[in-house]
């Protein structure tokens, strides 16, 4: 069937259109770079893809000049449609218009919201962990869309970390405004920082690479009725040093056990000696220098995103929630910041408390500048 039909004044317009026109209707899903709403196939166009009527989809639509705190060097749709049929559960793209793009919509649950006997643990959870990890690092790189003019070559791990480091330095910590950079400041955040964990760069070997999905956090892993898991938001997917993947599963699902934060790394060490050879080449060293990139990486954005939040709720709870909350990302820093001494909330809080004011009188806020995707 045709994707098209008539308004009321008789008008052909798109029904894809008209989807996305009454998605804010459907049900608000979280993002940081996209508005996301789920939303059911109204009769007609479900048809036209053979589903039932009322099938859910995902209507996402990119966030005008949304602050970019993490590297993106490919467009979402272009790389599902290379790893189709190849990572379990991976969204598949419907329909892709200026302006928006309609997925496939995982069923399930996001591991975020379940708890206790719902949420897989144990042997389950691991051997689905690592079927995704094996099943994303096994996509062929001649499948993959091309790369950015000037990335890294395979197996360049140093040029890699180089490439993550240079942008957070650029794009996250250059991009911020003038009055989180005071804070930053205040908080004993300097660039010297980034600049030592660049110069660790050479300490991580050659190691061949692979696709990254590096975005493998509670929400983003759906779970199915039987207990299967499944990826979904691939939008910050990249191609690199295969360590960087299980460095930066650890850093954004913070397993409260370490029985847990083990139990991921065997999965990861299993699904690369079957789909990378040669991966597991000083893996060690590497992810404790990628795992100290990620603390610095979560300081710059937390510091930001938390204190942004004062400016839509500026109350003393609020601000004590920040500061508890900026103490705790210093203190999983505090090696690779070289702090002595990680600042109490004592000192937190009258810190952002005075950014505030500094931003209440007019200074702008950080990602004025419009963010861009890595060219």
């Amino acid at each position: 069937m045709p994707d098209v039909a008539r308004s009321a004044s008789g008008r052909t317009v798109d029904s894809w259109e008209m989807l996305y026109r009454t998605a804010g209707e459907g049900e608000p899903l979280s993002g940081y770079y996209h508005r996301n709403y789920r939303v059911g196939l109204p009769p007609a166009l479900a048809e036209s893809l053979s589903l039932a009527a009322g099938t859910p989809v995902k209507v996402r639509a990119p966030i005008p000049d949304a602050v970019q705190f993490n590297l993106r060097i490919w467009p979402e749709g272009e790389l599902l449609g290379a790893i189709a049929g190849r990572v379990d559960g991976s969204p598949r793209v419907l329909v892709h218009r200026p302006g928006f793009t309609v997925y496939s919509f995982a069923q399930g649950e996001p591991l975020s919201r379940l708890t206790g006997r719902d949420r897989p643990a144990g042997r389950r959870y691991a051997e689905s962990m690592e079927r995704l990890f094996r099943q994303t690092a096994a996509v062929p790189p001649g499948l993959l869309p091309p790369r950015p003019e000037g990335w890294p070559a395979d197996g360049d791990c140093a040029g890699f970390l180089r490439t993550l480091v240079d942008f957070t330095d650029s794009e996250v910590r250059g991009r911020c405004s003038p009055a989180h950079r005071e804070l930053f400041t205040a908080l004993g955040v300097s660039g010297d920082a980034l600049a030592r964990l660049r110069d660790r760069a050479d300490g991580l070997g050659e190691r061949p690479f692979a696709l990254l999905h590096t975005d493998a956090h509670a929400g983003n892993l759906i779970v199915a009725e039987d207990g299967g898991l499944s990826l979904i938001d691939w939008e910050l997917a990249l191609f690199g040093d295969p360590v960087y993947e299980i460095a930066s599963h650890l850093a954004r699902m913070r397993y409260p056990r370490r029985g847990q934060r083990q139990a991921a790394i065997r999965a990861w060490r299993a699904a690369v000696a079957a789909s990378c050879p040669g991966a597991l080449a000083g893996h060690r060293a590497a992810l404790r220098i990628y795992l100290d990139f990620e603390r610095l990486l979560s300081v710059h954005i937390d510091v930001i995103r938390l204190t942004m939040a004062l400016v839509l709720c500026p109350e003393p709870a609020v601000l004590a929630a920040t500061a508890a909350g900026i103490r705790t990302v210093l203190e999983a820093a505090r090696g690779p910041l070289g702090l002595r001494r990680v600042p109490g909330t004592e000192h937190i809080a009258p810190a952002c408390a005075v950014w505030l004011r500094a931003v209440r009188s007019g200074a702008r806020l950080a990602g004025t500048e419009p963010g861009r995707r890595a060219a």
